[in-house]
This record gives C-alpha cells, structure tokens and sequence, in this order.
C-alpha cells in the first residue's frame, strides 16, 4: 500500500475516533441533563445542551417532552454507534484481502442503522413541527434535528458499498479456489 494511503487512513482513523468520543460526549450530556431536569431540577430543561430549551415542553407535557428528548437522545446515541462501527472496520480490515464477510457485515450494519436514524430524524421533526402546530415553543429544537435525508441517503449508498463488497467476496473466493 501506497505511504500517502496509509496517511490518510490513519488520519481518518484518528478523525473517526475523535467524532466517536464527541458523539459519546454528547449523549451523555443531553442523557444527563434530561435525567437531571426529571429528577432533580426541572429548571434544566431551559438548557439541556448548547442553548437547546425545551422548558415549554416540559410544563406543557411530559409526556411529550420524554418522547422528544428520548428521540435526540437516540438519535445521538445512534450517531456515536455509527462512529463505533466505523472504528470497527479500521480495526479489522486486511489490506492484503480487503474483501472479508466480516467487513461487508459491518458496511451492511451501518447502512441499517443510518437508515434507521434517518427515519428517526424525520419523524423526531415532524414531530416536533405537530408540537409547534398545538402551540408550543420549541425555541431551537429544529437545528438539533437535521439531516434526516442526507442519512437515509447515506444508508442507500452504503447498502450498494454492502453489496459491491459482497460481490468481490464472491470473487476473492473464486480466484482463491483457481489457484
């Protein structure tokens, strides 16, 4: 393998491992101050994370407000899940023999998942838009809840990155049994 490809893959590598913590720093954020605006103080729903202000939820419904911060929690958690895999790929990948069932799996995986947070994203909006619809101020919550469709595009693409790698697996196996 060319030196300048093994630079970039060990600086993705790192990036990969740096999203992956502030992903994990951000559920457990929101996770905490959504444990501690239930609990402890139901002050601290007027900022749960970076601004986010869901305090007109909270006194409005709880039920609403554990539905929809229970969805950016998820969602969160489910983004740093994403990250996981992607570590795991770094970790297992052979360069010599790029094309395990292994590696297709975990590509298969994280286009579930993506799919599965796009659709989350979605519904968390319009959910939040019927929220709005009823009344209630949801100041900034719209930002927290972007990109949807870009991950449902990203789960369709890398289904055909699954099924490539697929392929080549089939490949690799046949030129492996013709020599």
């Amino acid at each position: 393998m060319k030196t300048k490809t093994k630079k970039a893959l060990a600086t993705m590598n790192i990036l990969t491992w740096i999203v992956f913590i502030g992903c994990c720093m951000q559920t457990g954020a929101l996770l905490f101050t959504f444990f501690m605006s239930l609990f402890t103080n139901p002050l601290a729903a007027k900022n749960l994370y970076l601004g986010l202000n869901l305090s007109d939820l909270y006194e409005s419904s709880t039920t609403h407000y554990v539905l929809m911060v229970g969805a950016l929690i998820l969602q969160y958690a489910l983004r740093a899940y994403l990250t996981y895999l992607v570590i795991r790929i770094f970790l297992k990948i052979n360069f010599v023999h790029p094309f395990s069932p292994d590696i297709a799996a975990i590509i298969a995986k994280i286009s579930y998942i993506a799919f599965g947070t796009g659709i989350l994203i979605v519904l968390a909006k319009e959910y939040s838009k019927w929220l709005m619809e009823k009344g209630i101020v949801l100041n900034n919550l719209q930002q927290y809840l972007e990109g949807g469709t870009e991950f449902i595009l990203m789960a369709a693409i890398l289904f055909i990155v699954a099924q490539v790698f697929n392929r080549g697996i089939e490949l690799q196996t046949e030129n492996e049994l013709t020599i």
